[in-house]
């Protein structure tokens, strides 16, 4: 190979070399640094998804009361779901014990606005969540039959 090029004239000689310097080129370009700036595009996209997913976070976590600020904490969740019913105008629920921090509760004839705001004062004040909810039509408009399992956070 050393003999052919040296065989060869000075101009060709330049062709040659320039040549092979312009394949090494675009072997590296294709082979090496393209496929990095794909990999950086890719980690780039990741993490700033990561970032939003850290700010999401961060945003239902501040949402979330805090148990320190929490009410009826020293309370079994029976009684909190007794005593918080009677003062949103719900009748008396049937509730059942369901394991150390859940109650299975049954409504009869609730208006359905004041149940929903019972909820909601149950998940921010006392730390309640509804794990599941059924709910049939009652008597009246606005009023539902329904039954919930509530736990404690």
């Amino acid at each position: 190979m050393r003999a052919w090029f040296f065989g060869l004239q000075m101009r060709e000689r330049w062709i040659v070399g320039v040549g092979v310097s312009a394949a090494v080129a675009i072997i590296l370009w294709g082979f090496v640094v393209q496929p990095m700036r794909n990999e950086i595009a890719a980690l780039r996209t990741a993490v700033d998804t990561k970032q939003r997913l850290i700010v999401d976070v961060a945003r239902v976590e501040g949402s979330q009361p805090s148990t320190l600020n929490r009410q009826g904490v020293e309370q079994t969740l029976v009684v909190i779901v007794d005593n918080t019913a009677r003062n949103h105008g719900l009748d008396l629920p049937r509730t059942r014990a369901n394991g150390p921090s859940g109650v299975d509760v049954t409504f009869q004839g609730a208006s359905f606005d004041s149940l929903v705001a019972w909820l909601l004062v149950l998940h921010s004040t006392y730390g309640v969540d509804v794990e599941t909810a059924s709910f049939s039509n009652g008597r009246a408009p606005g009023l539902v039959n329904g039954q919930l399992s509530l736990q404690r956070l």
